[in-house]
Formats: structure tokens, C-alpha cells, sequence
């Protein structure tokens, strides 16, 4: 076929180039504007991925903050109750976490103590997160 291949009436591929006709420039713009558009979607994607995980470490950290807490109650609630101190184990779960559940089983020689708080991210839905100790009576 000689010098070059014939795409469109008019328009010729030689030595790598189109040239020639109306198809040219229709080749040339075509491929521009495909390519165009994906940079700005696949940042979007990708500001939209991050900002999203972002959000869910900084939950499941807080969840981890939060269940130390509900530990850190229990094992300060147990310890009053063992010692017999019911006005010093309701200040300290006075300042455990808010909208925490107190469960007590009270042993002859152990106190045992969990402490529950419900946890919510959205619609991700509720997770529940407990803490518990257990101490030996003291005195008896």
C-alpha cells in the first residue's frame, strides 16, 4: 500500500503522523478529552477514600480510649467496694464515661465489677464496649 494506510477518505498515517482531512483533528481532540476527566475523578475518589478512612481511625482509636476508661472505672469501683467504701466507688463511677452501666457481683472474697458504655459512628451502628476488674476484699 505504499508510504501510508488510509484511515478516512482523505487522511493519511505516514511515518507515525495523521495528516490530512477532517478525521485528524477528530483523532487527535478525541484522545485528549478522554483523558481530561479521570485526574479530577480519581482525585475526588481518592480525597473522599482518605477523608473517610481517616474518620474510621479516629473512631477505632476512640474506641480504644474508651474501653481503657471503662477498664480504669472498674478497677477503681472494685477497689472502694473491697475496702467497703460505697461513697468513694460512686465517685468514681461518677467520673467513668458517660452513659456507662455499672454490673457488680459481690463474692465473699472478690469483688467483681464491669463496666459497659454503647458506642456510635453513624450509621455504622452501635458497638459496645465494656472494661472489667476484680479485687480481693480487703479486711475480712
Amino acid at each position: 500500500m505504499g508510504d501510508g494506510v488510509g484511515l478516512v477518505p482523505g487522511c493519511v498515517v505516514s511515518g507515525g503522523r495523521v495528516s490530512g482531512g477532517r478525521a485528524s483533528g477528530l483523532v487527535r481532540g478525541s484522545v485528549g478529552r478522554v483523558g481530561r476527566g479521570m485526574v479530577t475523578f480519581e482525585l475526588a475518589v481518592g480525597v473522599l477514600s482518605a477523608t473517610f478512612l481517616t474518620g474510621v481511625l479516629a473512631w477505632t482509636i476512640g474506641l480504644v480510649v474508651l474501653q481503657g476508661r471503662c477498664s480504669d472505672t472498674a478497677a477503681q469501683v472494685a477497689r472502694q467496694l473491697a475496702r467497703d467504701d460505697q461513697v468513694a466507688a460512686q465517685e468514681a463511677f461518677g467520673r467513668g464515661p458517660r452513659g456507662a452501666e455499672l454490673a457488680v457481683d459481690e463474692g465473699a472474697d472478690v469483688v467483681s465489677v464491669v463496666v459497659t458504655v454503647d458506642a456510635r459512628f453513624g450509621a455504622m451502628g452501635q458497638v459496645e464496649v465494656r472494661g472489667s476488674a476484680q479485687m480481693p476484699r480487703e479486711g475480712r
